[in-house]
């Protein structure tokens, strides 16, 4: 296992929280990758209080790649399947 970080915006006003979870070596792993590569995860609820937006955003061109799951124990499968989707820039892959 490994840990992932996350940030967290909360409602009402987005103020940022860190949190993090644990996944499984292969995906926290390439996690860090994405993370090293400049990129951040971020997690919010969403106004319906049911629903969680996940992330992985460039600090310039935005989010990148979204799940968008009912809270719950959907989140840590959207987040194995948002990052083992995500493509490494050629340099990262290649470190892996």
């Amino acid at each position: 296992m490994g840990t992932i970080a996350f940030t967290q915006y909360m409602l009402p006003n987005g103020r940022q929280v860190p949190v993090k979870i644990d996944r499984p070596a292969p995906i926290a792993e390439k996690a860090e990758a994405i993370i090293k590569a400049g990129f951040r995860f971020e997690c919010e609820m969403l106004g319906d209080m049911r629903t969680v937006s996940l992330t992985i955003t460039d600090p310039q061109e935005g989010d990148l790649d979204i799940e968008v799951v009912p809270n719950g124990p959907e989140v840590p499968v959207a987040i194995d399947r948002m990052i083992d989707r995500f493509p490494l820039p050629s340099s990262e892959t290649n470190q892996l």
